[in-house]
């Protein structure tokens, strides 16, 4: 498992003239903002240079001065990029390993600032990812453990668009016998779009839910708004490519 948190003493030092610091990446001219563009130009496409540039940046600055978690917030949205990276090719293994550091990312994240809503969401996309790329006694911790977060999350902010997404795909991905619906998946995902238009996320999601129910033309308009919304996803993408080799 990566160390998520670390001492300043355990940084690297180098000498600077005649005196020698310990400075971390952001001595170097990498900043917060530095990691956040490369964490946007990542996570939509899936691009894994730039996430990967991300997480660097991150975990170097993931010490005991993110007093408010924002930081292991952030670090954790691009180890979970990068857990989708490898998913998207096949490499389970180590997208494995990149949701669970991310998990531990996001803990952090949490007991630092519990109010937050959009980090206990971050906490839940990550154990459903797990969730996802897990055996049967896996789904059903982990399933249960995202269904937890995003239910925490909403409690703190009802109108947290990406908690109510969080909570529809658990409702998709969960079977009927244990509580799952897609019914009542797309309506928070038509919450989640309400809430806020330019969620890509939500259009993409309940696209499909959609195509489960088969109601192909309306999951094909809800995969295309999506893309609209944001033409860079490539989730959305995926899924409407998917849809028209199908259909």
């Amino acid at each position: 498992m990566t160390v998520i948190s670390r001492d300043h003493g355990a940084l690297p030092c180098i000498a600077v003239v005649v005196a020698t610091t310990c400075i971390g990446s952001a001595a170097l001219g990498e900043t917060l903002d530095d990691a956040l563009r490369a964490l946007r130009a990542g996570y939509a496409t899936l691009a894994v240079e730039p996430l990967q540039e991300a997480v660097r940046i991150l975990r170097a600055r993931a010490d005991a001065s993110d007093v408010d978690g924002s930081t292991h917030y952030h670090l954790a949205r691009a180890l979970e990029g990068l857990g989708l990276y490898h998913v998207s090719r096949g490499e389970q293994d180590e997208a494995r390993r990149q949701f669970e550091d991310g998990v531990e990312a996001a803990k952090i994240a949490v007991a630092r600032n519990p109010a937050a809503a959009p980090y206990h969401t971050e906490l839940g996309n990550l154990y459903g990812n797990l969730a996802s790329q897990s055996g049967i006694v896996g789904k059903m911790r982990n399933g249960r453990l995202s269904t937890a977060a995003f239910a925490r999350a909403l409690a703190l902010d009802p109108r947290y668009a990406l908690a109510h997404v969080g909570m529809g795909i658990a409702k998709l991905e969960t079977p009927t016998a244990f509580g799952g619906s897609v019914a009542g998946a797309l309506a928070e995902f038509r919450t989640a779009r309400t809430l806020d238009p330019a969620c890509d996320e939500a259009w993409t999601w309940e696209g499909i839910a959609l195509r489960r129910q088969g109601a192909v033309a309306d999951a094909r308009s809800a995969l295309s708004k999506a893309l609209e919304v944001n033409p860079h996803s490539s989730h959305a993408q995926r899924e409407l490519i998917a849809l028209d080799e199908d259909f």
